[in-house]
């Protein structure tokens, strides 16, 4: 089988604080293992030795990244690579995908990755678009072009439960029929997060121990949570390390929005 993946990278400076790319780098080596030729095509490679490389652009921004698909390159790709699966790490852009498998003669089958879901309901059942997204009024064509490509997707692979639910009710608002396509596809383990807790040493000093990945923008609840949090501390049950896995982020991502740094 031959799979060829499309991954774009959103944090080329700082490939290890990219959840695409993280994905890519643990699952394109667990595709080789199974006995999968893969090919990533991206900005930066991902997996091992075993996987081909085919270098793409850096989007840019995150509109760039849903609304900026090259199709003559996709069909030239499609066609030297002569794939029997294609994976879409960005879902808006199955739409474009498909029309390029189509004008390249093949009958790959196309798969779409919601790693990130610009929408969310309210308490209340409403359907809202996600501020981040929005600039410009966009957030509602963004939400639109994740429906198209949902569409044009064979399958469509989610990260979790909840995300399969949220993904079936948007998608039952917006005509979509997923039928049998969606998938719950957790995020593989990376070793290099975890630690076998037998083999470390208790923490001196008393209380627990959170840890807080700052990569929050303010609509997500970052005030909320940070007040929380000096509560906690002040309370000295709990000790607090804050995480910036980002840090200084490209020109072109703050433009737009550079709310993760407050």
């Amino acid at each position: 089988m031959r799979v060829l993946y499309l991954l774009n990278i959103s944090n080329p400076d700082r490939l290890s604080a990219d959840s695409g790319w993280v994905f890519a780098d643990l699952l394109a080596p667990a595709l080789a293992d199974a006995g999968a030729e893969v090919t990533v095509a991206a900005p930066a490679p991902a997996g091992d030795a075993r996987c081909g490389f085919h270098q793409t652009k850096v989007p840019g921004t995150k509109y760039r990244a849903r609304f900026s698909a090259d199709i003559d390159e996709l069909v030239a790709l499609i066609r030297a690579e002569k794939p029997d699966v294609v994976v879409a790490n960005q879902i808006e852009e199955a739409p474009a995908i498909r029309s390029a498998l189509l004008e390249a003669g093949s009958n790959a089958l196309l798969a779409g990755y919601c790693h990130y879901l610009p929408f969310s309901f309210t308490g209340g059942g409403q359907l809202q678009v996600d501020p981040s997204l929005n600039d410009a009024g966009l957030g509602r064509t963004v939400l639109l072009a994740f429906a198209a490509g949902l569409a044009a997707c064979d399958r469509v692979l989610v990260h979790s439960s909840t995300a399969a639910s949220w993904v079936s009710a948007a998608a039952t608002r917006m005509t979509v029929d997923l039928d049998e396509k969606l998938r719950v596809v957790p995020a593989p383990r990376d070793e290099r997060l975890v630690r076998d807790p037998a083999t470390m040493q208790p923490a001196s000093g008393a209380g627990a121990i959170g840890v807080y990945n700052h990569r929050l923008y303010a609509h997500y609840g970052t005030g909320q949570f940070v007040g929380l949090a000096r509560d906690l501390v002040a309370s000295g049950t709990v000790r607090l390390r804050v995480m910036d896995l980002f840090g200084q982020r490209r020109a072109e991502r703050k433009g737009l929005d550079d709310s993760p740094r407050c």
